[in-house]
């Protein structure tokens, strides 16, 4: 832990212990990453592993972000994955 530095109680991670707790250690471990990036990280490699294990849920999951952005069926638009470009 860096001098100066105080560690977290971790009052504001809404998880439940012990994860509580292996969240905070993780994140000290992580040269003291912050939580909301950790989550974030998790959370993308979770849901991009998720849609290609399931192709059920994926069509789902396209169906859902359609509605979302508000695109129709019929409609010449692709929706792109994170961080993926059009040449």
């Amino acid at each position: 832990m860096t001098a100066g530095r105080r560690r977290s109680t971790g009052s504001r991670n809404p998880f439940p212990e012990p994860l509580n707790s292996d969240f905070i250690d993780f994140c000290e471990a992580h040269r003291g990453a912050p939580g909301n990036r950790i989550v974030q990280d998790a959370l993308r490699a979770f849901i991009d592993e998720r849609l290609l294990a399931e192709p059920e849920l994926k069509k789902r999951y396209d169906e859902a972000r359609r509605k979302r952005l508000g695109i129709l069926e019929g409609d010449n638009v692709t929706v792109l994955a994170t961080g993926q470009t059009t040449k």
